[in-house]
């Protein structure tokens, strides 16, 4: 009903409040944001005009995330898929597309507040098919949605390199991952893919965004760890460009992932100056080798 959905908005936008107190008692300056923190937000059994209805406690909440500094980025689910050949699964895409850009303009958050997308599947046809289907949508996209959106190479299908290749397409910046990378790596050598990637990130877009994670030693190849590798977080810094990025973690375990995995990098002396040095000093060699 109507009310229980109200009940549900309210508290959830309560959670966010506490969740944000949390992100500065840690110093946590980059948070993913549930996509359903609205529910049923693009679907029409939610007929509440939640952006007018709680038109307050959100913009309490932008402000709050503006004073903190915390950058907020939205992941639409398995479901949104744009270059699906069904117009039907197209049509709820854009919905839920549209939905989270309203929402992150309903928090008053900048451009550099983005929504991450897969390219998609392949459905029975080619890459270069899947591909151009998406770009086709996207390119369609209403603007407030076309600002926010960034794409991601995934773990069995498009590689970093096709994903930059549509991202340079339609315009929008790549979410590099690096535990789908080793699960599905690209031909082109990772110290020309990445430094091409960050430049897909204008000043308007923020500091270009990766996602780390480890390989559950249990799970399907490019399955989440509950925590991550210190080695895997450090051998990824080694190949980063050197300039600033924002690294969101993957990990099942959340917050405690984040928490484990800073105070190991403290215990072996890692600093935000040593990692540039050591980022810069691979790039060097990367070029002499070159």
């Amino acid at each position: 009903t109507p009310l229980r959905l109200r009940e549900l908005i309210e508290a959830n936008l309560d959670g966010l409040a506490r969740v944000l107190t949390f992100l500065e008692r840690h110093e946590i300056l980059l948070y993913r944001i549930t996509s359903n923190l609205i529910p049923f937000a693009s679907h029409p059994v939610n007929s509440i005009r939640w952006w007018e209805v709680h038109a307050a406690q959100l913009a309490a909440l932008g402000r709050r995330i503006a004073a903190l500094g915390v950058r907020v980025s939205l992941h639409p689910g398995q479901y949104t898929v744009l270059n699906s050949p069904t117009p039907q699964v197209v049509a709820a895409s854009l919905a839920e597309l549209r939905y989270h850009a309203q929402l992150l303009h309903a928090l008053d958050t900048g451009p550099a507040a983005k929504i991450v997308l897969h390219v998609g599947g392949l459905y029975g046809g080619s890459e270069q098919a899947a591909m151009e289907r998406f770009c086709a949508v996207a390119s369609e996209l209403p603007e407030e949605v076309r600002q926010r959106l960034v794409v991601e190479n995934d773990d069995r299908l498009f590689d970093a390199e096709e994903a930059l290749t549509v991202a340079r397409r339609i315009g929008v910046p790549v979410v590099f991952d690096w535990l789908h990378h080793n699960a599905n790596p690209c031909r082109t050598p990772l110290d020309e893919v990445l430094p091409a990637i960050f430049e897909t990130w204008t000043t308007k877009d923020g500091p270009p965004k990766v996602h780390l994670s480890s390989q559950a030693g249990d799970g399907p190849v490019g399955a989440h760890a509950d925590f991550v590798d210190p080695a895997d977080a450090l051998a990824f810094f080694a190949v980063t460009p050197p300039q600033p990025f924002d690294c969101m973690l993957e990990a099942k375990e959340k917050d405690r992932a984040l928490l484990k995995l800073r105070a190991e990098l403290r215990t072996r002396g890692v600093t935000e100056a040593a990692l540039r040095d050591a980022r810069a000093s691979s790039a060097a060699r990367a070029r002499r080798a070159r």
